[in-house]
C-alpha cells in the first residue's frame, strides 16, 4: 500500500469491500435455500461443503476490510459504522452456515416454517445487497432498500413465533429443543440483517447533514 492510500480518502475501496462481503452473504443464503429444497443427500453434502467455503470467504472479506480500516485515516463513513455493518454481514453468513450444520447434525425434517423462514431471509439479504450497492451513489434508494430489509425481519419474527407455537404438537421434547435451535439461527440471521439495515439508515442520516 502506498502513502497515498494512507493519507488520501479511499472511499470506493470500502464500498467495494462491503459489496464483496454482502455478495457472499447472498450466495450462502441461496445455498441454504437450495439445501432446504432438496432431499438428495449427495446434493446436500455438496451444498454444506459450499457453505463452509463461503463462511471462510466471509471471514477473509471481513479481515480485509478491517485491515484496510486500520491503515486508512479518512473513511467515507464513520469507522464504527463500517465495523458494525461488516460484522452484521458476517453474522448473517455464520448463522446461515450454522443452520445447515445443525439441520444435518440433528437430522431435522424440513418443515414449512423452515422453508418460509429461509425464503424470507433470502428476500431480506437481496434487499440488503441492493441497499449496500446504492449506498455510495443513491442514498435515497439505499434507505428504501434498508427499510425493505427491516420489513422482512418483521415477517421473520411472525413466522418464528408461529413455528414455536406449533411445536406444542410435537411429542418428542428432544426434537423440539433441536428444531428450536434451527429456528433460532434463522431468526438471529434476520435480526442481524435488521441491524445492518439500521446501520445503513444511520450512515445516510449522518451523510445528509
Amino acid at each position: 500500500m502506498s502513502w497515498k492510500d494512507i493519507f488520501v480518502p479511499t472511499q470506493q475501496a470500502f464500498y467495494e469491500l462491503l459489496s464483496a462481503h454482502i455478495a457472499i452473504a447472498r450466495e450462502i443464503t441461496d445455498v441454504l435455500k437450495n439445501y432446504v429444497m432438496t432431499q438428495d443427500e449427495a446434493e446436500r453434502e455438496a451444498l454444506a461443503a459450499k457453505a463452509s467455503d463461503l463462511e471462510h470467504d466471509g471471514d477473509r472479506r471481513r479481515k480485509a476490510l478491517m485491515e484496510r480500516l486500520e491503515k486508512t485515516f479518512v473513511t467515507p463513513m464513520d469507522r464504527e459504522d463500517l465495523n458494525d455493518l461488516s460484522r452484521a454481514i458476517d453474522d448473517i453468513i455464520d448463522y446461515n452456515e450454522n443452520t445447515i450444520k445443525e439441520i444435518a447434525i440433528y437430522r431435522i425434517a424440513i418443515d414449512d416454517a423452515i422453508r418460509d423462514m429461509v425464503a424470507t431471509m433470502q428476500t431480506a439479504v437481496g434487499h440488503l445487497t441492493q441497499a449496500i450497492g446504492y449506498l455510495s451513489n443513491d442514498p435515497g434508494r439505499a434507505n428504501q432498500e434498508a427499510l425493505s430489509t427491516k420489513a422482512m425481519e418483521n415477517k421473520m419474527e411472525g413466522i418464528y413465533r408461529r413455528a414455536i407455537a406449533n411445536l406444542t404438537d410435537e411429542p418428542d421434547i428432544h426434537y423440539i429443543i433441536k428444531v428450536r435451535e434451527v429456528y433460532r439461527h434463522l431468526s438471529n440471521a434476520a435480526d442481524r440483517a435488521d441491524e445492518a439495515a439500521n446501520v445503513i439508515n444511520s450512515i445516510i442520516v449522518k451523510q445528509s447533514h
